[in-house]
């Protein structure tokens, strides 16, 4: 009995020691493919960590990019706020002297065509061809040369004033 329990022992041990060949070249395959595995991996991660840094690079890049561009929208706002603040300064303080003297050669052309309505109903009076002045020269009154030099002379600097002041009104 005891030499078939020593014949199975052995039996047994080689059976083992088969299965411990099997098991051994299976963890050297898988060994094997492990390192495949390792040198097919090994650059992938070197790509993908050498992609990272380009990544974050070009983030960096880009946030600087950001904030030159926050800055530069920042002095162009305070330039257009000055220059708005220099307009206002420069309008407040031209427009009431302005519109007095347009006020001014307003009233002062009211009063010379008044003025000459007056001279008109006084001396009985023809139509004039020149109808652009605001005073009429008629030829039936005898008036001294010089005051009919004057008077045209004051017909065309009147003209000239109502010529600006519709200019300025157009503006």
């Amino acid at each position: 009995m005891q030499i078939i329990l020593f014949i199975a022992f052995i039996v047994l041990i080689f059976i083992l020691s088969g299965y411990v060949k099997k098991l051994i070249l299976k963890t050297d395959q898988l060994h094997e493919d492990i390192n495949n595995f390792k040198t097919k991996l090994d650059p992938l991660i070197d790509d993908t960590i050498e992609l990272v840094k380009k990544i974050n690079n070009i983030s960096d890049k880009v946030e600087d990019n950001i904030d030159v561009l926050r800055k530069a929208t920042d002095k162009v706002k305070t330039l257009v706020d000055d220059v708005v603040e220099f307009k206002d300064k420069i309008q407040n303080k031209i427009e009431p002297p302005i519109n007095d003297t347009i006020q001014f050669y307003i009233a002062l052309v009211k009063g010379i065509k008044a003025f000459s309505g007056k001279i008109k109903n006084y001396y009985p009076s023809k139509k004039s061809s020149n109808d652009n002045l605001l005073f009429d020269v008629e030829e039936k009154i005898d008036y001294d040369s010089e005051i009919k030099e004057e008077y045209n002379d004051i017909n065309k600097e009147l003209n000239e004033v109502r010529k600006k002041l519709e200019e300025m009104k157009k503006v």
